[in-house]
């Protein structure tokens, strides 16, 4: 196991990736989704509860399509099946001076993450939970992807 990874440790993960042909994406798309994991679980404790409980059940995982093999990115994002839920009707739309309610609804994830403008041009802050989160769990994330995919590589490699 590598114990401290550096950027020739990090050469020698892509190298021995390499060496395992097809089964490559197999692997990196596990250790990409254990690391999308342990972000999750530093953003989800802060986001607020509210009245229903919606918001912090709302976020889910979704993989990036990419062309190129040995590739795989996860995003954290809310549910669209939920934006029955999310999505807010604004009864005057671009009142307070919001330019994106071309439809006449607001988005309440991204309200409550970034904040938005109040009718008397005030503001309310938004709690970050996003980023704040992301931040908390990078390095653990980091560690759980590099830490799954020698494991994975490994295990290969002795077949």
């Amino acid at each position: 196991m590598i114990a401290h990874y550096s950027s020739n440790d990090l050469k020698a993960l892509s190298s021995a990736l390499e060496r395992t042909g097809k089964k490559a994406q197999k692997i990196v798309s596990k250790a990409a989704g254990k690391g999308t994991t342990i972000v999750r679980r530093h953003i989800r404790p802060k986001i607020p509860i509210g009245e229903t409980g919606e918001l912090r059940k709302g976020i889910i995982r979704k993989a990036e399509r990419s062309r190129k093999k040995g590739k795989k990115v996860y995003d954290l994002m809310f549910d669209p099946k939920k934006n029955d839920i999310f999505q807010k009707p604004v009864k005057n739309p671009g009142e307070a001076g919001s330019k994106n309610t071309k439809n006449g609804h607001a988005y309440y994830p991204k309200s409550v993450d970034a904040g938005f403008i109040t009718r008397d041009k005030g503001w309310v802050p938004g709690y970050h939970f996003m980023a704040n989160g992301a931040e908390e769990g990078y390095l653990g994330a980091r560690k759980t992807v590099i830490d799954t995919a020698m494991n994975e590589i490994e295990k290969e490699l002795a077949k």
